[in-house]
């Protein structure tokens, strides 16, 4: 069967090519989030640079994702890296750290949700046309560990958010060390139809000394109306974990 998925339509802008004085709602998204942008520069703690505006269209309002890099040392004119006087390529996480900031306005411009959340990489996600919610998944990369979130709301008949999905299982997780930690396993539907979600938790388990030496258990998460119940709980094994499909 084939899944379709609903297609969102969005503006990417990029500062150096001068859009900015097209587009005023730009100008208004690039200062509307101060506190967001002085979060931002606290966890550079070095050079912070505006690279990037996409704006998304969803039901009555815009998501607004705005994209960062961090240097340390140089300085970025017109897009382009220069240290010392030369231009030099940008390679993430060697001289530069990008990250990425959401918010969402609405149809009059006002901003309905100041702070999506931030992370080194926030996404729409793509859901299939059945799935009645817009979704992001804000994702962190640290040296022994991914940090994956969704944050999930309703347009219709206004803006709310309806859950906060933390640690849903990634494709390392869901097929026995096959696959990326970076790509979040995603939801499914179960035989009846229903959209579930698995994720890892540590309640129920002793807390480890380490992330390696940590017990997980597994979460089964079903889309019941305009909430997310708990249907399932049980051990999580690398080696033997499955959806709860049937």
């Amino acid at each position: 069967m084939q899944i379709l998925y609903r297609n969102y339509n969005t503006l990417f802008l990029k500062f150096f090519l001068n859009f900015i004085s097209v587009f005023s709602l730009v100008i208004f998204a690039s200062g509307a989030n101060s506190d967001v942008i002085s979060k931002a520069e606290d966890q550079c703690g070095a050079n912070l640079w505006e690279m990037e505006i996409s704006i998304t269209k969803v039901d009555d309002y815009r998501v607004i994702i705005t994209k960062y890099a961090c240097t340390r040392g140089g300085e970025i004119i017109n897009g382009i890296f220069y240290e010392y006087g030369e231009q030099v390529k940008l390679i993430d996480e060697y001289n530069v750290e990008f990250s990425y900031v959401g918010q969402i306005i609405d149809k009059n411009n006002k901003i309905v949700e100041g702070h999506v959340g931030a992370g080194d990489k926030l996404d729409i996600v793509e859901v299939p046309n059945e799935f009645p919610y817009l979704a992001f998944l804000i994702s962190r990369w640290g040296g022994s560990n991914n940090y994956h979130s969704y944050v999930i709301y309703s347009t219709l008949p206004k803006l709310k958010k309806i859950a906060v999905i933390e640690r849903p299982i990634n494709e390392y997780q869901a097929n026995n060390r096959n696959g990326s930690e970076r790509v979040v396993d995603g939801f499914y539907k179960n035989g009846e139809g229903s959209f579930m979600i698995d994720r890892l938790t540590t309640e129920g388990t002793e807390l480890g000394t380490s992330n390696a030496s940590q017990n997980w258990n597994v979460e089964t998460l079903k889309l019941d109306g305009n909430k997310f119940v708990s249907v399932s709980f049980r051990d999580y094994r690398i080696d033997t974990y499955k959806r709860l499909e049937e």
